[in-house]
């Protein structure tokens, strides 16, 4: 029924105790496909360990190619996967026992609304720290985002789905083409699918661990520190904000022929608003609907955009 992709470099620490978390779920009609992508650490021990104990449960792919990066990682991935959903893993997380179970039926529940088309669930994400002490019980208020920003117009300047969260139907892996500016693959991939489906919240039943290696993944936007870093650096805000037109207008060039006219326009104009001054930037967000959530945000897009 699933088909769960796992990207994997350099996990170890905390490797065993994620693959236990899907060996211990309730809904056990899944596969993972792993790929890992050169780990100089202990990784490919413990996989192969997995992989000879659960041969049923675990395969590990071998290619003898260096990606560099979790997103193409995770792309490369997507071709292995053959079953009527499919979800990404990180190596370092903790999946509750029912998190499978809840994602599909969430599922389900749409497709019997929505009918057979692109679908994706996405979820919050309960932070811990190594020990898997509960830091911050929903990363979407620690990070001040709408899990209801489902839409194209909102998901060109903001991702709020975050990838070990995520379950696909098949109709919407068929139609992933990938792009070498797509900023994630869990971005990349929710544009396609409030592009050409639908998207849905799931119940969060997920361990998103905070760590030294991943620290990045989880800041509390609402403190000082965080406000004092952006403001230090106006050029990288520039730069972030650059690299979504980029995404956007690769996404408008590989998808020309699925893309309604509507569609296409709401994109040129948002690849457009580099270009414009801060009265006129600040007149068409408004009148596409394209601003980021959260004050901070929007005042951002207006002065650096």
């Amino acid at each position: 029924m699933v088909d769960i992709l796992l990207a994997t470099y350099n996990g170890e620490a905390y490797l065993k105790e994620m693959l236990d978390s899907l060996l211990g779920q309730t809904m056990q009609d899944f596969h993972v496909y792993i790929r890992d992508d050169g780990s100089t650490d202990g990784t490919p021990v413990i996989l192969e360990g997995f992989r000879q104990a659960y041969p049923d449960k675990f395969t590990v792919i071998h290619d003898d190619q260096s990606i560099g990066n979790a997103r193409d990682n995770f792309f490369a991935l997507l071709s292995y996967a053959k079953r009527d959903y499919v979800m990404f893993a990180d190596q370092d997380d903790i999946w509750q026992p029912d998190k499978i179970a809840l994602t599909a039926a969430t599922m389900k529940i749409a497709e019997d609304d929505l009918g057979e088309g692109p679908l994706l669930a996405h979820s919050d994400l309960t932070v811990v720290d190594g020990d898997d002490r509960v830091l911050y019980p929903s990363l979407f208020a620690l990070q001040k985002l709408d899990p209801e920003r489902l839409y194209l117009n909102q998901l060109l300047p903001q991702n709020n789905i975050t990838g070990c969260t995520v379950m696909m139907n098949r109709a919407l892996v068929r139609i992933v083409r990938t792009r070498k500016e797509a900023l994630m693959h869990d971005w990349w991939i929710g544009l396609a699918a409030a592009a050409f489906g639908h998207i849905v919240v799931a119940p969060n039943r997920i361990h998103y661990r905070q760590h030294q290696a991943n620290a990045v993944g989880a800041k509390d936007v609402k403190s000082a520190s965080y406000f004092r870093q952006k403001l230090s650096n106006t050029g990288g805000i520039r730069e972030s904000i650059a690299a979504t037109y980029r995404q956007a207008e690769a996404f408008l060039e590989i998808y020309q022929d699925m893309l309604s006219d509507e569609q296409k326009e709401l994109i040129r104009v948002f690849t457009s608003l580099g270009e414009c001054n801060a009265l006129k930037r600040m007149r068409l967000l408004s009148k596409y609907k394209l601003y980021k959530s959260g004050v901070y945000r929007k005042i951002g897009q207006i002065i650096y955009g």
